[in-house]
């Protein structure tokens, strides 16, 4: 029997890491509930409350605190945890969305290109292109219901996804 190498060890190291993330994602399934289109309404309404106070050119250095708290009267929620559990599921799901459409916009542009070098970078796009698009861990987490309801109120989300990362980047 050959003796094990360095990337034997990686590779049964990688195996058993993505059976640990996929048992993590049970478990952290089992403790979500499903998203309905009522509590995402609600989600939905605080991220736009949020941004109307915030996105304004006026908006002072306190603008934050005044847009979570004008964000929770017009979402009609009343835990402030709801709210970031909720909103750390949008910023997975919309994030993912995002990446995707970013990655085909660059597929686009390099499949255009015909050196090889273009070429290339395409073909490692396409790869991660798959792996992005993969929706299963999310479903694993969240459950395919909700992935299934985000999905509809895919390009509201991921509009307000990209508007707020704009507005948190900058603070």
């Amino acid at each position: 029997m050959p003796p094990s190498s360095f990337f034997d060890d990686l590779e049964a190291s990688q195996s058993q890491s993505a059976g640990m993330e996929a048992a993590d994602s049970r478990t952290l399934r089992l403790a979500a509930h499903p998203l309905t289109e009522a509590e995402l309404q609600s989600l939905v309404r605080y991220q736009e409350a949020f941004l109307a106070h915030v996105e304004q050119p006026s908006a002072g250095k306190d603008a934050i605190v005044t847009a979570h708290q004008l964000g929770m009267q017009a979402s009609g929620l009343k835990e402030t945890k709801v709210v970031e559990l909720g909103t750390a599921m949008l910023r997975a799901y919309s994030g993912q969305r995002w990446t995707a459409r970013r990655l085909r916009t660059r597929l686009a542009e390099l499949e255009q290109q015909p050196d090889a070098t273009s070429t290339d970078k395409a073909g490692r796009i396409r790869d991660e292109l798959r792996r992005v698009e993969d929706l299963e861990p999310l479903a694993r987490r969240y459950g395919q219901g909700t992935i299934d309801l985000l999905n509809q109120h895919e390009e509201r989300l991921v509009d307000l996804h990209a508007r707020m990362q704009k507005v948190l980047s900058r603070a």
